[in-house]
C-alpha cells in the first residue's frame, strides 16, 4: 500500500515537473519583440536605429525560416530608402521582395501590395491607392484591416468614400482591437491609423463629433504606444476639426504642439505641408 502511495506521489510530482511544450520557440519571442522596436523606431523618424534593428533581425528570421518576419524587415529598409529619397534603394529591397515570394511563399503577396500603397502614399497619389487597395478573402485581418484603412482615406480624400467602406473599417477595427488587447499584433499604429482613416471621414463629411471621438482615440493610442510622429498627425486633424468649428484658439493650440512634435522628430516636409494647409485655413477665415 505504501509503495503504491508513494508510486502515485513519484507520478504527481513528475506530472508537475514536466516541460510545458511552447507554442513558438524563445529565438521566434525575441525577435517579435525587437521587430516592435524597430516599427517604432521607424514610425519615430530614427532611421539609423531602425536600419540597424531591421539588419540584425533579417538574419535572425532567416534562421529560423519566418518568411513573413523577413519580408516585414525588407519592406521597413524599402519604406525607410524611399523616405530618404533613395528611390532605387526602395527599388532594390522590393525586388528582394519579390524573389523571395516567388520563390518561397507566394500567398505572401500582398506585402508588395502593402509597399505599392506606401509608395503612392508618398507621391498622394490617391487614385492609385483606391484602386489597388483591394482585400481577398485569403488575407489576415491585420492585412485586410491596413488595405480598408489605406482605401477609406484615399477615397475620402477624393470624396467617393462609401458608407459601407466606413462599417467595414470599423467592425475590422474592432476585431483587431480585441486581438491586440492579447498582444498579438506588434504594430499597434494598425489600429491608430484605422482610426485616423475614420476621422478623416468623418471630417470631410462635417460629421465633427464623430471625427473628434476617433481622433482622441487614435491620439490616446498613439501615445500610450509612443507612436509621436503618428500621434502629431492627429493633433494635425484636430486643428483643422477644431478651425472648422470656428475654435481657433483651440486650433493653434494643437496645430503648435502638432508642430513641436515634427520639429522634435525633424520632419521638416510635415511642418511646411501643416503650415501651408493652416495658412489656408487662416485666410479662409478671414472672408
Amino acid at each position: 500500500m505504501c509503495r503504491k502511495v508513494l508510486y502515485c506521489f513519484l507520478l504527481f510530482l513528475g506530472a508537475c515537473s514536466s516541460v510545458k511544450v511552447p507554442v513558438q520557440p524563445q529565438e521566434k519571442i525575441d525577435a517579435d519583440k525587437q521587430l516592435s522596436y524597430a516599427l517604432q523606431m521607424e514610425s519615430s523618424k530614427d532611421f539609423s536605429t531602425a536600419i540597424e534593428s531591421y539588419t540584425i533581425l533579417m538574419e535572425k528570421y532567416r534562421s529560423f525560416a519566418d518568411i513573413q518576419g523577413l519580408l516585414t524587415c525588407l519592406s521597413g529598409l524599402a519604406r525607410i530608402e524611399l523616405a530618404s529619397g533613395k528611390e532605387a534603394g526602395f527599388l532594390n529591397y522590393k525586388t528582394r521582395m519579390q524573389e523571395r515570394i516567388q520563390n518561397i511563399a507566394p500567398e505572401l503577396e500582398y506585402y508588395l501590395l502593402l509597399l505599392d500603397i506606401y509608395y503612392y502614399q508618398q507621391k498622394s497619389n490617391y487614385v492609385a491607392i483606391s484602386r489597388i487597395a483591394t482585400i481577398k478573402e485569403s488575407y489576415p485581418q491585420e492585412i485586410a484591416l491596413e488595405l480598408a484603412t489605406a482605401k477609406l482615406q484615399a477615397d475620402s480624400y477624393l470624396a467617393i468614400a462609401e458608407e459601407k467602406q466606413v462599417k467595414e473599417l470599423i467592425n475590422l477595427s474592432k476585431k483587431i482591437e480585441k486581438q491586440q488587447q492579447k498582444a498579438k499584433y506588434n504594430n499597434p499604429e494598425l489600429l491608430s491609423s484605422a482610426w485616423y482613416a475614420l476621422a478623416y471621414y468623418y471630417f470631410r463629411n462635417a460629421d465633427y463629433q464623430s471625427a473628434r471621438g476617433y481622433i482622441n482615440k487614435a491620439q490616446d493610442w498613439d501615445y500610450r504606444f509612443g507612436n509621436f510622429s503618428s500621434m502629431a498627425h492627429c493633433l494635425w486633424l484636430k486643428a483643422q476639426i477644431s478651425a472648422a468649428e470656428n475654435k481657433m484658439a483651440e486650433a493653434k493650440s494643437n496645430w503648435l504642439k502638432a508642430e513641436g512634435i515634427f520639429l522634435s522628430l525633424r520632419d521638416t516636409a510635415a511642418v511646411e505641408e501643416m503650415n501651408r494647409s493652416m495658412q489656408k485655413i487662416l485666410q479662409e477665415q478671414k472672408k
